[in-house]
């Protein structure tokens, strides 16, 4: 298991930055709640654990990542777009602990990079939608982060994060100054395929719980009716 001794030069830059953004009210009024209560829970020091949160910004691994290293004093690592690994980023990325994820299909290594983290009893960064919602609304999700969490000892942490598709959404190219952002960490919890079902159809029911836990901490207008699932592992468009 990794501690924050550990952290890479560009992964205490990271968190660094994301917890300035508090403190600068005319770019992003940042409001944090549960972290309190999520710095007593002895559940999440130790042993594998999967943070799984939505995603409608390029903000949200930043922000979620640097309001939760110092809580769990662990190195985490994140899923992004393959895409984004070219040049003096890919670097970057790799040093804050990014795992480049092919968009669309099969991509064995991603899985087998993803495993390692878990096998290692590390603590890894999963936008269950895999892309971000233009407008918000939480979206189809994959049947990746499902896999991974239900494998043996993992426990999963819900994060909701509401109000940075306003502050810099997918279609905008500058931050809207003042927006209200708010974090909401929720509970750990252990995810059991039930034995009754299909692989698949297992997959999708703890799809649907993980979604609907992450749903509960977003503000209402983000919430959405319905929720779809694909296949696929999880490729973040970050």
């Amino acid at each position: 298991m990794s501690v924050i001794d550990d952290w890479t030069p560009w992964q205490r830059i990271v968190v660094f930055c994301s917890r300035q953004l508090v403190r600068i009210p005319t770019l992003g009024r940042v409001r944090v709640e549960g972290l309190d209560e999520l710095a007593a829970n002895l559940d999440i020091t130790s042993g594998p654990l999967i943070v799984v949160a939505n995603h409608a910004s390029n903000l949200d691994p930043p922000l979620v990542a640097g309001w939760l290293a110092p809580v769990l004093r662990r190195r985490s690592s994140v899923l992004a777009k393959e895409g984004l690994f070219r040049g003096p980023v890919a670097g970057m990325l790799r040093a804050t602990g990014c795992i480049p994820v092919k968009v669309g299909g099969s991509d064995m290594e991603a899985v087998r990079a993803t495993r390692a983290v878990i096998d290692r009893g590390d603590v890894l960064l999963i936008f269950p939608e895999g892309t971000r919602s233009r407008d918000g609304v939480i979206g189809p999700v994959h049947s990746g982060t499902a896999m991974l969490a239900s494998r043996p000892g993992v426990r999963v942490l819900p994060v909701g994060v509401s109000g940075t598709d306003r502050l810099l959404g997918k279609a905008q190219r500058f931050p809207r100054l003042g927006t209200r952002v708010t974090l909401r960490f929720g509970e750990p919890f252990v995810v059991v395929l039930d034995p009754t079902l299909p692989r698949r159809q297992a997959l999708a029911a703890v799809s649907a719980e993980i979604m609907r836990r992450i749903g509960a901490l977003v503000d209402q207008r983000q919430r959405g009716a319905s929720t779809t699932f694909t296949d696929s592992i999880d490729a973040h468009d970050t």
